[in-house]
């Protein structure tokens, strides 16, 4: 189970290439029980090959982070 800032250091190091994989938004969102999670928005036909998790290297050792898929539009400005 990841806390906040192991979820957003994943987010830190993982976000160019979840973006070149076709996500365009990428966030961290606190899950209750299970955590906090990277959250990666797709467009909603998108068909992508995104990783359940990824991993951190912390001083207590390497820290899966969970990776959720959200399809939504991405934002356009008026």
């Amino acid at each position: 189970m990841a806390n906040e800032d192991q979820a957003n250091k994943a987010r830190e190091q993982n976000s160019r290439d979840l973006m070149k994989r076709g996500a365009h938004a990428i966030g961290v969102e606190d899950h209750g029980k299970s955590g906090w999670v990277v959250v990666a928005h797709v467009a909603p036909k998108a068909k992508l090959n995104l990783p359940s998790t990824l991993t951190v290297v912390t001083r207590q050792g390497d820290i899966d982070v969970p990776l959720v898929a959200v399809k939504s539009e991405p934002f356009r400005p008026e």
